[in-house]
């Protein structure tokens, strides 16, 4: 064989060779030209995604600032409302209270949240109303409770919690009570003008008449006793007529400028000298008050603080004490009267200052009601303290407006 037949035998195996590694190498191309497009395809997807995911966060963000945003608002609404309300969750836990709520509860609001009751607790869907006792004042509290149902998802129709409303009444039922008063006022103003034209007239004729009887007689005669017994309880019924017609009628007051020492010192000598008269036992009467000049009516205010004394001085019949307290409490002056009687009883104390209604068998149930209707003049009210005196029994204050003399 020649040397050039043995040369291209040999190259044949080296040519295969190359053409393998030839496409060997373009196939690599291909793929890494298919995994470059493959990337840039993924990169793209990336990007496209993260946008996305961006303009989600985005608007996520958006909804918990709205969220934030009514949430706030939600709490701002819950927390001017003048109704108290209470959020419990399912398992009754208190979640949230408002400053109505805390105020009615007179509680913190560490206090209450996480609690399962309080003192105020109320059934579902029923107004329950509750008399309680805060800083010495009366308040009337209705509440009630509804349950909170899930409105959406799985849970539909399941109990999630309940809200407790508070609602104070205390100034409703004051004023019911007044309103209740007045009608009687008006019924007692037609009962009085014909009672004081029917009787007014034929009394005054026999107090007359009883008192010249009495000049006749002789001073330590049994008769003469008698006749002094008529003109005293012709007397009495005329006081009882005056005092109806001072309830019933829409007297004018005659304002002046009254000294509030000088007003408590003269219906306290005056409700003294009508103790004694009557043979009851002295009680011992003191006083705190503070200076003051207002503009009031002189009379029908002495006579009111006189009536307040003078019942002070009737529940203690063995003798006691009794004090009075002048003071102003911000745009109002304030007397308080207290003694160290048995006190009133709470089924009472509403209807003591209704008229006719007493609880002695002399009296006549006038009294208070015209105390009443001496501050209503001035644009006051009369107050009975839920709890005892600083002596041990009752508290009646009376509130009026301290009007300055220099504003008048």
């Amino acid at each position: 064989m020649s040397r050039t037949a043995t040369r291209r035998r040999a190259a044949q195996p080296a040519a295969a060779q190359t053409l393998d590694l030839e496409q060997a190498v373009h196939e690599l191309q291909a793929l890494g030209t298919s995994l470059a497009t493959s990337y840039r395809a993924l990169e793209a997807r990336a990007e496209r995604v993260e946008h996305e995911l961006e303009l989600a966060n985005r608007a996520l963000e958006r909804k918990l600032a709205e969220l934030d945003e009514v949430t706030a608002d939600l709490e701002a609404v819950l927390a001017a409302l003048p109704t108290g309300v209470i959020v419990r969750d399912a398992e009754g836990r208190i979640v949230r209270v408002n400053r109505a709520a805390l105020t009615v509860l007179a509680a913190r609001a560490e206090d209450v949240l996480g609690a399962t009751s309080t003192e105020l607790d109320c059934a579902d869907n029923e107004w329950h109303e509750r008399e309680l006792v805060r800083n010495g004042e009366r308040v009337v509290v209705a509440g009630r409770r509804s349950p909170v149902l899930a409105m959406a998802g799985k849970r539909r129709g399941a109990l999630t919690g309940s809200v407790e409303i508070l609602d104070d009444r205390t100034r409703l039922v004051e004023l019911g009570e007044r309103l209740h008063a007045l009608d009687k006022l008006a019924a007692l103003g037609n009962m009085a003008g014909g009672i004081a034209h029917e009787l007014r007239n034929p009394m005054m004729a026999v107090k007359g008449f009883a008192a010249l009887l009495g000049t006749r007689l002789a001073p330590e005669s049994e008769e003469h006793r008698w006749a002094a017994l008529i003109v005293e309880g012709a007397s009495e019924a005329d006081s009882i007529l005056s005092s109806m017609m001072s309830l019933a009628s829409p007297e004018k007051l005659v304002l002046e400028s009254v000294a509030s020492d000088e007003l408590v010192q003269a219906a306290a000598r005056l409700a003294k000298l009508d103790s004694e008269r009557a043979g009851q036992c002295a009680c011992a009467f003191t006083s705190e008050i503070e200076r003051l000049t207002f503009v009031g009516d002189r009379i029908k205010l002495r006579q009111a603080l006189r009536n307040l004394i003078a019942n002070a001085m009737q529940a203690q019949p063995g003798g006691g004490a009794v004090h009075v307290v002048c003071a102003r409490e911000r745009d109002q002056l304030v007397l308080r009267v207290q003694d160290a009687g048995p006190g009133i009883p709470s089924a009472l104390r509403r209807r003591v200052l209704e008229p006719f209604f007493t609880t002695r068998a002399e009296g006549t149930g006038l009294g208070l009601a015209l105390v009443q209707r001496i501050a209503e003049l001035h644009g006051g009210c009369v107050e009975i303290s839920p709890q005892p005196s600083p002596l041990g029994g009752a508290e009646v204050r009376l509130r009026i407006p301290n009007r300055s003399p220099e504003n008048n």
